[in-house]
């Protein structure tokens, strides 16, 4: 079947569409369509069915401000292997382009499920292209590990957007009594941003929630990332409650 790139509201906002087309025409792919999409907060949940309302409030948050922030474009494509094709341009335009994962200009499908699930919302939307919608069936995907449910999330969420949206600075760790060693996270992608904060959270001793989420997405961004500081025994502590909520790619280090 075609395959399809997704022009998030970033990418349109900055122009970038010239550029996706030029990785799309340098891959040998055609054009079938192109058509203007304002996703709905429904749309997010059906497109990205790996979270829920419940485990992944965090997520979900993100994602709705950053998907739901201005109309998006779909590009349906077609030429030889497509669905491989459509994943070197995104590749490409994040490579160039992305700032954070919510500002990382383009999506396509990483795998055959996704992409037959997402093409019966996405594709399909003029009478060029009304065929190309699959009328297979497919399996739910998976939920991603779940975190607490927060609260009141949306002030904290509001707070940290203007700064997602252009990148990360990088958040300090959090002092957590003493001096001589730092706790390390690691991305371990077994785990959600939700699953992840929720460890952080619970692992050092008075940080807020926000700060928490910080610390998760640029020890994310970065591959690994100190997220607290104090004596042996201290880090050594939030260590093992790091672990005790299922992180397992986190230690600790002498500073």
């Amino acid at each position: 079947m075609e395959a399809f790139l997704l022009l998030k509201p970033d990418c349109l906002r900055a122009g970038l569409s010239a550029h996706v087309e030029r990785e799309i025409e340098a891959e040998g792919l055609e054009i079938r369509c192109r058509h203007r999409i304002s996703l709905t907060p429904a749309d997010i949940r059906y497109l990205w069915s790996e979270y829920s309302d419940d485990g992944h409030r965090l997520m979900l948050g993100l994602l709705d401000r950053y998907l739901g922030g201005g109309p998006s474009q779909v590009v349906t494509l077609a030429g030889p292997d497509a669905y491989e094709a459509a994943r070197r341009v995104k590749r490409a335009i994040r490579w160039r382009f992305a700032d954070g994962p919510f500002a990382n200009v383009v999506h396509a499908a990483e795998t055959p499920g996704e992409l037959l699930r997402q093409s019966k919302l996405l594709l399909g939307w003029c009478e060029r292209c009304s065929g190309v919608r699959p009328t297979v069936t497919f399996p739910e995907k998976e939920l991603r590990p779940a975190g607490m449910p927060f609260e009141d999330i949306d002030p904290v969420l509001d707070a940290l957007w203007a700064g997602l949206r252009g990148g990360l600075t990088r958040p300090e760790p959090v002092p957590l009594g003493g001096e001589g060693s730092v706790i390390v996270l690691g991305v371990d992608t077994a785990h959600s941003l939700d699953s992840t904060v929720t460890a952080v959270y619970r692992a050092l001793p008075g940080v807020e929630l926000g700060h928490a989420i910080e610390l998760a997405l640029h020890a994310n961004r970065v591959g690994r990332y100190p997220i607290g500081t104090g004596s042996p025994a201290e880090t050594v502590a939030s260590l093992e409650l790091l672990r005790a909520n299922g992180i397992a790619n986190c230690w600790t280090e002498n500073c």
